[in-house]
């Protein structure tokens, strides 16, 4: 039997979650919307003209065409307009230095959700629901409607053997092993003419796919027909927002799109995909609004009017909803990156390591430095037995389990004084503790455990995969 030794399951099911604060210690989450700490107000500085003059004020604009800007002298409620040349040199390099499209965000855009910037950079919204703490979408595999839970904690996608078979694809001889945290099972090759995901199209995959309810105890019930996994997480540059209840693609990362392509690869895409009650799909940039009519340029440059009657209704709804932040979004700041924008929003981020496919982020366990491996399959974080003891947590006998791939496992309620990861603290919790290295040769493993969902969750994370980072909201 093959052994796969990158292709590492930690998909975990627990009959109750433990990854929870201490009894008698648990603060009442807020039930309100927390105001966001953004300073709006331009920064006052001392600008001094050619001829020597000083004046206290703001710097609101730049126009590199005309070579001319903008100041907000103090005190005053309008901007004067001056050209590059009547400023001294040294403030002439501030002028041009000054990140226009970060001040336009946060002085004009700054109530557009992340949804909303994403969708105005191109990606499709595919709202999910939480079984659990799981991410589950609908996708199709060869055409039949299959459950899909959004796994990053899986290097290669997998499949469930009898769904598969029952899509009409063929699976190859089980000779392969899988790992998870009970251990390891068979699985085969399946070879799959079609997946979808919203209106990403991928043709003639190989997949693995195994018996998902292997070895599990009776009355289990499983959640999904596809884990998708982080090959194909990768492919789309997919942005997953806890907050929102929605996962992002890049459809046009696929084998087919079912919409036109603008032929460019940067991070100035920004033509939306608009749908069709006939389901024809465009990209498009919504310019304006006619009475109940869309005013959208195409790829090409031409502007048409579209009658709301004719769009779903998602895009009926996007168009209502059309407001000045997102024209001048679209016009000024539709450059900056994910990163910049998070960061605009109060997000504290992370450059992740991707070691395989999975992902890997510095932290603390009781004040000692660790590796967390993120993981949105698992409902619960889970520590490494071994990690567990080293780090000063109180593990309690093992009589607990842990389900997933390769049936069960024992493991023990641990208790946790403190977890970090940048300035997101988390106190006084229990987590469960397991072996992640059963039935391997190698029992060496350098990350202390799965940051699973239950603390994405909480931490409203936004993970994105063409920048390779984590965002978590900044705690006060």
């Amino acid at each position: 039997m093959k052994s796969l030794s990158l292709t590492l399951f930690l998909l975990i099911f627990a009959p109750f979650t433990f990854a929870q604060e201490r009894e008698g210690e648990k603060e009442e989450a807020s039930t309100e919307e927390e105001a966001e700490e953004i300073s709006v107000k331009p920064e006052l500085r001392l600008f001094t003209s050619v001829d020597g003059k000083k004046i206290q004020a703001a710097l609101v604009d730049r126009d590199d065409e005309k070579k001319t800007f903008k100041l907000l002298v103090k005190g005053r409620s309008t901007p004067s307009t001056i050209p590059f040349d009547k400023i001294s040199p040294k403030d002439l390099e501030y002028i041009k230095r000054w990140p226009k499209a970060k001040s336009v965000f946060l002085q004009k855009c700054r109530g557009l959700t992340i949804r909303q910037l994403l969708e105005l950079r191109g990606y499709e919204p595919i709202p999910f629901k939480f079984e659990g703490n799981a991410i589950m979408i609908t996708g199709k595999l060869n055409g039949k409607p299959a459950k899909v839970q959004i796994d990053t904690g899986a290097g290669t996608t997998l499949l469930h053997a009898p769904f598969t078979t029952a899509a009409g694809c063929k699976i190859g001889p089980m000779d392969q092993k899988i790992w998870g945290v009970a251990g390891f099972q068979p699985a085969g090759t399946a070879e799959i003419p079609k997946l979808e995901l919203g209106s990403s199209i991928f043709l003639d995959e190989e997949i693995q796919a195994a018996d998902r309810d292997h070895n599990m105890p009776k009355g289990f019930k499983r959640n999904e027909d596809i884990l998708l996994g982080a090959e194909y997480l990768i492919k789309l540059e997919a942005v997953i927002s806890y907050k929102e209840r929605t996962i992002f693609f890049r459809p046009d990362n696929s084998d087919i799109a079912q919409i036109e392509k603008n032929g460019k690869d940067d991070d100035d895409f920004s033509f939306r995909i608009f749908t069709m009650k006939d389901k024809k799909q465009f990209r498009g940039k919504l310019v304006g609004k006619e009475g109940n009519s869309a005013i959208i340029e195409g790829l090409n440059g031409k502007r048409k009017s579209f009658a709301t009657f004719s769009m779903s209704d998602e895009d009926v709804a996007y168009v209502v909803g059309w407001s000045q932040e997102k024209a001048d979004f679209m016009a000024h700041c539709r450059g900056l990156t994910i990163e910049e924008l998070l960061d605009l929003r109060r997000f504290q981020s992370f450059q992740y390591e991707r070691k395989g496919n999975h992902i890997f982020v510095d932290g603390t366990l009781n004040d000692n430095e660790v590796l967390w491996m993120i993981d949105t399959g698992a409902d619960s974080s889970l520590l490494h037995l071994d990690w567990a003891k080293r780090t000063g947590c109180k593990v309690g006998p093992m009589d607990k389990k842990v389900y997933g791939i390769g049936g069960s496992a024992p493991a023990a309620a641990t208790d946790i004084d403190k977890i970090t990861m940048g300035d997101a603290t988390l106190t006084n919790r229990i987590l469960l503790a397991t072996d992640l290295r059963r039935n391997q040769e190698n029992k060496q493993q350098e990350w202390v455990g799965l940051f699973g969902a239950d603390y994405m969750r909480e931490l409203e994370a936004v993970i994105t995969y063409r920048e390779s980072r984590i965002f978590l909201k900044r705690q006060k």
